[in-house]
């Protein structure tokens, strides 16, 4: 499968305006547009992942400081300005006259509140790792500094995560339940919400990128099964769908009136709770990482739109990609068992693997794994789950071991804190991982500016990674879009951008 990452992220200062992703001279204003989502989402929280069809909506939602343009790289959106005097401080300038739904002017107050939110433990925030030894300031309405005790080159890369949005400190005080509920910037308004079943955003007419959006509404279905969404998109009960199943693209591309997009940036992998007996053995947890046969998963699961994944998740374009490592865990079964041994566990163990069951994709991996498995002396019994369930179990660290599609987060490498950040309450915490190791050398590649130094960091950061395995990487997988041919606009970018294109603000439909 070709792999694509778009460009490391470039310091960008004081921008005034911009348009993030071309449009078209002929666009339509108005419509609306049903989208058939993949996961049943059943929180508006701005903070705390979800999956890509949560963060579809939240783009629709919420707005963060600063945004990317096609390039990888930070624009305005919220800060319509900005000045790093150094490494370590960044003064942003936020635009003036932007308003919340509920009519509160934005200010550098709401932004304070919001970053405070993210750093407090009880959030459970996903990039509260991205704040740590912030200081803020704010130095009027529109004008706040943030600073950092040590210099970061990636700073303005994560001021551009959605999941660093911005909210309503006014609101947020008068405790509304923030997911049901939604009080954002962004350039639709929440109109209704039934988690795990749909979700209805209208057009906010007070946005402040010119001529954004182009539609009145959207619909979000939430139609998990992968059968019921294509044949939804067929019949035109639907106009969009994600995640088309990998089964169906090549059908798709072939149907009269529908286009598909394809698009990599997308792996597949194992958690190992390693707070449970015997997963807190590394020995234990790279047994199993030699015992996968990924090939295998690849061609059954993802019939020609998947390749291996031996190695870290770095995609071979990426400037800090280490060929060294892109196989260091082929298929060896005599490997594994020799492992186990040494752990104390040759006469094997069993275990409880969590998996999606909305997918084919999840419960194939997870049908291949556990015969895999079963050969080394692991006996699997796999537990199928909702998705909202996968999530709230992970979150509370209530598995054995599970199997989890992620997306690449950012085109900079220090996405790596994101993963394997000690304070990430995405990644780290629901497998009970810290390595003070670890710990340093994120934050010195965080906090190295010259690129050949960083490479070396991160080299360093993999080989930890691979040698205590409380993560185990499957494969690639691509990412596919489908939509009837009225529809128009919509981005689909790979890469460190898989998930940061600009949603669905853009698009517009031919009447």
């Amino acid at each position: 499968m070709k792999k694509l990452l778009a460009s490391a992220v470039i310091l960008v200062f004081g921008v005034l305006g911009f348009m993030p992703f071309a449009q078209g001279a002929n666009v339509q204003k108005g419509g609306n547009l049903v989208f058939g989502s993949v996961t049943e989402v059943a929180s508006l929280d701005p903070h705390i992942y979800q999956g890509t069809s949560w963060k579809t909506i939240t783009l629709c939602l919420y707005n963060s400081l600063l945004s990317f343009n096609d390039k990888g790289e930070p624009v305005p959106s919220l800060a319509e300005k900005w000045e790093m005097p150094d490494g370590k401080t960044v003064v942003l300038h936020l635009r003036k006259g932007v308003k919340f739904h509920k009519g509160q002017p934005l200010t550098a107050r709401d932004v304070k509140y919001s970053f405070e939110r993210i750093l407090d433990p009880a959030t459970g925030a996903t990039f509260r790792s991205n704040l740590q030894e912030i200081k803020m300031t704010i130095l009027d309405d529109h004008t706040i500094k943030i600073e950092k005790e040590q210099p970061d080159v990636t700073i303005l890369n994560d001021l551009a995560m959605i999941e660093l949005a911005v909210v309503s400190e006014e609101w947020m005080k008068s405790n509304p339940n923030i997911k049901l509920e939604a009080n954002g910037t962004g350039p639709f308004l929440l109109a209704e919400n039934e988690p795990k079943v749909r979700v209805v955003v209208k057009r906010n007419a007070a946005y402040f990128e010119k001529d954004l959006p182009h539609l009145d509404q959207i619909e979000f279905r939430m139609i998990k099964d992968g059968e019921a969404r294509v044949n939804a998109l067929k019949t035109g009960a639907v106009d969009m769908i994600d995640t088309v199943p990998w089964k169906d693209i090549d059908i798709l591309k072939k149907t009269k009136g529908i286009k598909v997009d394809v698009s990599d940036g997308e792996f597949m992998n194992l958690w190992l709770n390693t707070s449970k007996k015997p997963l807190d053995d590394p020995r234990v947890r790279r047994a199993i990482a030699f015992g996968i046969d990924r090939q295998a998963v690849s061609e059954a699961a993802f019939f020609g739109y998947g390749s291996p994944l031996y190695g870290p998740p770095t995609v071979s374009s990426a400037w800090y990609f280490n060929k060294d490592m892109e196989k260091t865990f082929s298929h060896d079964p005599v490997k594994a068992r020799q492992l186990l041994a040494e752990a104390g566990y040759a006469k094997g163990f069993d275990l409880e693997l969590l998996t999606y069951q909305g997918l084919t994709i999840y419960t194939t991996t997870a049908q291949i794994i556990q015969a895999n498995l079963k050969e080394i002396g692991i006996n699997v019994n796999i537990q199928l789950a909702e998705w909202a369930t996968v999530v709230e179990k992970k979150n509370k660290g209530q598995y054995d071991f599970l199997i989890y599609g992620v997306t690449i987060k950012s085109p900079d490498p220090d996405g790596y804190s994101y993963y394997f950040g000690s304070e990430s309450g995405y990644w780290a915490k629901p497998v009970n991982f810290k390595d003070d190791k670890l710990e340093d050398l994120l934050k010195k590649g965080r906090s190295t500016l010259d690129r050949d130094q960083r490479k070396k960091i991160y080299y360093e950061v993999e080989k930890r990674v691979m040698e205590l395995s409380p993560w185990i990487f499957i494969n690639w997988r691509a990412k596919a879009q489908a939509y009837k041919d009225k529809v128009h606009g919509y981005v689909h970018t790979g890469g460190g951008l898989a998930e940061n294109f600009p949603g669905v603000k853009t698009v517009w439909i031919a009447k």
